[in-house]
């Protein structure tokens, strides 16, 4: 269930002759790092680049077409832009979570040891973790649970307290000592998300 503070993907049938079925759009609401920047200015990969941004309902529209050269010999049609726009999506939020990062309001470290991680990074790991892969639904999920707790999240990795085979990742949701919570991934799982930033996992 979307909210007014949530990105979502919308499609939009494409009416230039021989382009695709569908062009592909995020949502955006007010205060992301996006929001109000022309297409040209944001740094998003997504086919043929960005060609579309602007207010639309007091939030900020931004989307890709399916018009380029080529196009029509390719299948760009409702599944496909939605992969697509999917991608895009995803995109957008990382560089949400990026931007709440390095404001650095709300870190504390509440061990000495205590090594800063990319909280994206400890998303995928714990949906990888739970699933044995990482798909885009999947992930929402894990992004989903973890933001209801805060919308400022920031992760770390405890390297002074043993709990034998399994890193400790510590994810913070407010500035009390006590506003964190643990969770645990597997060594594999550490090394396949740069979870050791140390290099201490094999050491």
């Amino acid at each position: 269930m979307k909210t007014e503070k949530e990105p979502f993907v919308f499609l939009r049938p494409c009416l230039i002759e021989n382009g695709g079925e569908f062009n592909g759009y995020v949502s955006l609401p007010a205060g992301h790092p996006w929001y109000g920047k022309d297409y040209g200015d944001i740094e998003a990969d997504v086919h043929g680049g960005l060609t579309y941004a602007t207010e639309e309902d007091g939030r900020w529209v931004i989307g890709f077409d399916t018009t380029h050269v080529g196009d029509e010999n390719r299948e760009w049609n409702r599944d496909n832009v939605k992969r697509e726009a999917d991608r895009l999506l995803e995109q957008a939020i990382e560089v949400e979570f990026h931007e709440k990062r390095e404001e650095g309001l709300h870190w504390y470290q509440p061990y000495t040891e205590a090594v800063p991680l990319d909280l994206w990074e400890v998303f995928r790991a714990i949906t990888y973790e739970s699933y044995g892969e990482v798909t885009h639904d999947r992930l929402m999920e894990t992004v989903a649970s973890h933001s209801r707790i805060s919308d400022k999240l920031d992760a770390y990795r405890i390297y002074d307290i043993s709990y034998g085979f399994k890193p400790t990742i510590g994810i913070r949701y407010g500035m009390s000592i006590h506003d964190y919570f643990s969770t645990f991934i597997t060594n594999e799982t550490a090394a396949l998300f740069n979870l050791d930033p140390l290099n201490r996992d094999n050491h």
